[in-house]
């Protein structure tokens, strides 16, 4: 029995909000000597997600959902075709790019966001901010388009509850990068909009990323460049191997730590040319902050829930490639923005991520040396 929009929006809003936490997302943009841009990001939740690709064509229709959970918000058919992340199959997607090259991605921001305040006047104009991802990829083809086209946008709280099943708040904030490498952050704070211009391209979660910004002035000693040799009165003390200009730099995997530590590596890896060099050093950076399975718990009386890097996604907006991999399956796979929406035509379509990890047997090529 195919499953009401509403049902359906439930059960994605459940998966997102309702059944673990998800604060230690991690996003960054890179952008290679010729000009090609690159974008990554990671998703951490405790419950398992069953991550798929939506493959939304042009023409796709879009509503925004209102907080008492109608769908009687703002309309918006999809000016442009997307790919995107979502859970359980269903049309709530919290990442992607489309076929203009513009990507962004949802990341939480517990304890910050406070969105705009329901105006029944404005119902028309109204989203939810679980919608805003389809909203932007659907809707614009540079970043400049969509710091506009906030101004006439309302983003709401969504429902805490849809179909009398509880969903929780789901706070996001969102990172957005084009194709010509221009990058924003929006917030929506104690009812506010804030937009901030990202020349670090880098964004976590909370606190927020005027904070973070501040943060990043207590690490200004480190560098990719060792240490030299100190000497007390006589005695030379050397560096202890490699690495110790970036002696000092977090490990941990807390939003403060995780941002300086994708500051630190997107601004002293050594430029690339090409995209797919581009595309190699990204999946090179985004792999430090992998969490693996029980590394970061949240312990309450309902019991443990463990953060887990769930997936991996890599944007390449030059060739229009999306790359995907998930915890049970290293391996990268990849989506061609342009094929999957030709193969789409008119309907919204989903690929399904929950595969086996396949890991090719090379035995079979072993030949003599030379």
């Amino acid at each position: 029995m195919r499953r009401s929009p509403l049902a359906v929006l439930a059960a994605g809003l459940i998966a997102l909000a309702g059944l673990g936490r998800a604060e230690a997302c991690t996003s960054f943009r890179l952008k290679t000597t010729d000009g090609a841009v690159v974008y990554a990001r990671t998703m951490e939740y405790a419950q398992d997600l069953h991550p798929g690709v939506t493959v939304a064509p042009k023409g796709t229709p879009f509503v925004g959902t209102l907080p008492d959970g109608s769908a009687k918000g703002l309309a918006f058919p999809a000016k442009y075709g997307f790919v995107g992340m979502n859970s359980f199959g269903t049309p709530v997607n919290i990442d992607g790019v489309n076929e203009k090259g513009l990507a962004a991605g949802g990341l939480l921001f517990p304890g910050y966001a406070g969105y705009q305040p329901f105006e029944p006047a404005e119902a028309g104009k109204t989203i939810a901010q679980f919608d805003v991802i389809n909203w932007i990829l659907s809707q614009f083809a540079t970043v400049a388009e969509v710091r506009q086209g906030l101004a006439g946008v309302r983003v709401c709280q969504g429902p805490s509850s849809l179909a009398g099943v509880a969903i929780g708040p789901l706070p996001l904030h969102w990172t957005v990068h084009d194709a010509g490498g221009a990058s924003i952050v929006i917030e929506y704070m104690g009812g506010t909009l804030k937009v901030h211009d990202n020349p670090l391209t880098v964004l976590t979660n909370s606190p927020d990323f005027d904070w973070m910004r501040i943060y990043l002035s207590n690490y200004v000693n480190l560098s990719a460049v060792n240490a030299a040799p100190k000497d007390l009165s006589g005695y030379k003390v050397d560096p202890t191997g490699q690495g110790s200009g970036m002696l000092g730099l977090p490990g941990d995997f807390t939003p403060p730590s995780r941002f300086l530590r994708m500051v630190a590596l997107t601004q002293s890896a050594s430029p690339v040319t090409g995209a797919a060099a581009g595309v190699n050093l990204a999946m090179t950076i985004i792999n430090n902050v992998d969490i693996p399975l029980g590394a970061v718990r949240d312990v309450s009386p309902a019991g443990v829930e463990r953060d887990v890097t769930q997936w991996v996604a890599v944007a390449d907006t030059a060739r229009g490639r999306y790359y995907l991999r998930t915890y049970t399956d290293k391996n990268w796979r990849s989506v061609d923005v342009k094929a999957a929406l030709a193969k789409a035509g008119k309907t919204l379509m989903s690929i399904p991520m929950d595969t086996p990890a396949d890991y090719p047997d090379i035995t079979a090529a072993a030949k003599p040396m030379q």
